[in-house]
Protein backbone atom coordinates (compact mmCIF):
# COMPACT_ATOMS: atom_id res chain seq x y z
CA UNK A 1 0.00 0.00 0.00
CA UNK A 2 1.31 3.40 -0.99
CA UNK A 3 1.12 6.08 1.67
CA UNK A 4 -0.35 9.37 0.44
CA UNK A 5 2.16 12.18 0.24
CA UNK A 6 -0.51 14.88 -0.13
CA UNK A 7 -4.23 15.33 0.35
CA UNK A 8 -6.09 17.01 -2.48
CA UNK A 9 -9.40 18.86 -2.38
CA UNK A 10 -11.44 15.67 -2.80
CA UNK A 11 -9.65 14.04 0.13
CA UNK A 12 -10.08 17.14 2.30
CA UNK A 13 -13.80 17.26 1.55
CA UNK A 14 -14.15 13.72 2.92
CA UNK A 15 -11.92 14.39 5.95
CA UNK A 16 -13.64 17.65 6.91
CA UNK A 17 -17.15 16.65 5.87
CA UNK A 18 -17.51 19.67 3.59
CA UNK A 19 -18.07 20.02 -0.12
CA UNK A 20 -15.16 21.03 -2.34
CA UNK A 21 -17.05 24.25 -3.14
CA UNK A 22 -17.30 25.20 0.54
CA UNK A 23 -13.59 24.50 1.02
CA UNK A 24 -12.81 26.76 -1.95
CA UNK A 25 -15.06 29.43 -0.40
CA UNK A 26 -13.23 29.28 2.94
CA UNK A 27 -9.90 29.51 1.14
CA UNK A 28 -11.04 32.48 -0.98
CA UNK A 29 -12.04 34.30 2.23
CA UNK A 30 -8.78 33.17 3.89
CA UNK A 31 -10.70 31.50 6.72
CA UNK A 32 -7.94 29.21 7.91
CA UNK A 33 -9.81 28.46 11.11
CA UNK A 34 -12.31 26.49 8.97
CA UNK A 35 -9.78 24.69 6.75
CA UNK A 36 -6.01 24.28 7.03
CA UNK A 37 -3.83 26.35 4.74
CA UNK A 38 -2.88 24.49 1.53
CA UNK A 39 0.15 24.65 -0.71
CA UNK A 40 0.07 24.92 -4.49
CA UNK A 41 1.40 22.03 -6.57
CA UNK A 42 1.20 23.35 -10.08
CA UNK A 43 -2.44 24.31 -10.50
CA UNK A 44 -3.72 22.04 -7.71
CA UNK A 45 -4.16 22.73 -4.03
CA UNK A 46 -2.54 20.16 -1.76
CA UNK A 47 -2.26 19.57 1.98
CA UNK A 48 0.47 17.77 3.89
CA UNK A 49 -1.22 14.88 5.79
CA UNK A 50 0.90 15.42 8.92
CA UNK A 51 -0.01 19.12 9.04
CA UNK A 52 -3.70 18.31 8.52
CA UNK A 53 -3.61 15.83 11.42
CA UNK A 54 -1.88 18.42 13.62
CA UNK A 55 -4.48 21.06 12.64
CA UNK A 56 -7.35 18.72 13.51
CA UNK A 57 -5.71 17.78 16.82
CA UNK A 58 -5.17 21.46 17.65
CA UNK A 59 -8.83 22.21 16.90
CA UNK A 60 -10.03 19.38 19.15
CA UNK A 61 -7.63 20.37 21.94
CA UNK A 62 -8.80 23.99 21.73
CA UNK A 63 -12.39 22.80 22.02
CA UNK A 64 -11.40 21.37 25.39
CA UNK A 65 -13.15 18.07 24.88
CA UNK A 66 -16.42 19.83 24.08
CA UNK A 67 -16.73 17.96 20.81
CA UNK A 68 -19.06 15.01 21.22
CA UNK A 69 -18.70 12.37 18.51
CA UNK A 70 -21.78 10.59 19.91
CA UNK A 71 -24.02 13.65 19.48
CA UNK A 72 -27.67 13.19 18.67
CA UNK A 73 -28.05 13.25 14.87
CA UNK A 74 -31.85 13.09 14.86
CA UNK A 75 -33.68 15.85 13.02
CA UNK A 76 -35.42 18.43 15.20
CA UNK A 77 -39.22 18.46 15.03
CA UNK A 78 -40.46 20.44 12.05
CA UNK A 79 -42.72 23.42 12.55
CA UNK A 80 -45.96 23.63 10.66
CA UNK A 81 -46.19 26.38 8.09
CA UNK A 82 -49.13 28.69 7.61
CA UNK A 83 -51.94 29.77 9.90
CA UNK A 84 -52.77 27.60 12.89
CA UNK A 85 -55.95 25.56 12.71
CA UNK A 86 -58.83 26.41 15.05
CA UNK A 87 -57.91 23.51 17.30
CA UNK A 88 -54.32 24.80 17.55
CA UNK A 89 -55.25 28.41 18.39
CA UNK A 90 -54.95 29.73 21.89
CA UNK A 91 -58.01 31.20 23.62
CA UNK A 92 -56.91 34.81 23.10
CA UNK A 93 -56.33 34.37 19.35
CA UNK A 94 -59.95 33.70 18.39
CA UNK A 95 -61.80 36.35 16.40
Amino acid sequence: MVKKMFYYIEDMSIILGKTPASIHGHLARKQFDAVPQPIKLGRRLAWNPALVENWIQEKTDRAGGKANPQRNLEKPPTKRRGRPQKSERKNGDEQ
